[in-house]
């Protein structure tokens, strides 16, 4: 799928637009489940991408590497004005082609209860559940998936 005016570009988690995202990200979580979310720090070696639509940032991705062979995704985000139009399946086919290009093979993945949105994303997208991994494991809102790439 085309997208007019779609730019992807790298980013460090510290760059300005990637902040905003994330930020964006956590406060609408934190208001879908209150103190039930599970809060979790951005690691170091997490790589962003940017979604740019006519030059305004409108979603985010990163890849963590985790152990040999084994990424995760973080961060998956699309503010809701630019949802609806294929935006995170780009973002989801622009991780999983970084992570083969980095070696990696399987992807995982956490997400909550109430994204039903982005559970079927996955799904659709071939991620099939897994049991909660470290730090989700202990957490009832939390869901994990996983796909072989």
């Amino acid at each position: 799928m085309v997208i007019e005016g779609v730019e992807l570009r790298p980013a460090a988690a510290s760059d300005v637009d990637v902040v905003a995202l994330t930020t964006a990200q956590q406060t609408e979580l934190a208001a879908m489940y209150g103190e039930d979310q599970p809060l979790v720090g951005l690691h170091p070696d997490i790589s962003f991408t940017l979604l740019m639509l006519e030059g305004t940032p409108v979603g985010c991705v990163g890849l963590q590497p985790v152990a040999p062979g084994l990424g995760e995704i973080k961060r998956m985000y699309i503010v809701p004005s630019a949802r609806g139009w294929g935006l995170s399946r780009m973002l989801l086919d622009t991780v999983e082609s970084q992570a083969r290009a980095a070696g990696l093979n399987r992807l995982r993945l956490e997400t909550g209860t109430l994204q039903t949105q982005a559970i079927a994303l996955y799904k659709n997208h071939g991620y099939q559940p897994t049991p909660p991994y470290p730090p989700f494991e202990n957490e009832p809102v939390s869901l994990c998936f996983a796909k072989d790439l």
